[in-house]
């Protein structure tokens, strides 16, 4: 799976928190993401949440998360939480592994100051597109 969620800001000035959740299919790993996963083969589509729709958006901030698909959201989080940790003394962007997630993370230089909340809110969208039923699908 590979889950994005970016905080983007449209030319118009309005702001939001868009994301985009994306599947592999049978692709399973541990540590280190099969070859062009997450940068040139994010996979299927299999649900978004749009707050500010595309194109012309300028992301201000984004949280990347790729795991084998069905990777429990406790599993994603907990390694996240382990991750930043550890990298939160490190210079922009953020990438690396950890368990069998893969993170990236970056935030525009007028949000440095308040990155722990401007993340918890990539973090909340990016759990909800995971959850959320797709628009347009029956129970």
């Amino acid at each position: 799976m590979y889950v994005t969620s970016q905080w983007v800001v449209a030319s118009g000035g309005a702001e939001g928190v868009n994301a985009f959740y994306y599947r592999h299919g049978s692709l399973d790993w541990s540590g280190i993401p099969p070859e062009g996963i997450p940068q040139s083969n994010p996979g299927t589509l299999v649900n978004e949440t749009v707050a500010v729709p595309p194109p012309g958006n300028r992301v201000r901030a984004y949280l990347d998360v790729a795991a084998p698909d069905g990777t429990p959201w406790p599993e994603v989080q907990q390694n996240l939480v382990a991750f930043v940790a550890d990298i939160q003394s490190e210079q922009l962007p953020w990438e690396g592994i950890r368990g069998r997630c893969y993170f990236r993370i970056e935030f525009g230089h007028d949000l440095a100051s308040s990155w722990q909340q401007v993340l918890g809110d990539l973090i909340n969208a990016a759990h909800r597109v995971l959850v959320t039923k797709p628009s347009g699908t029956s129970s």
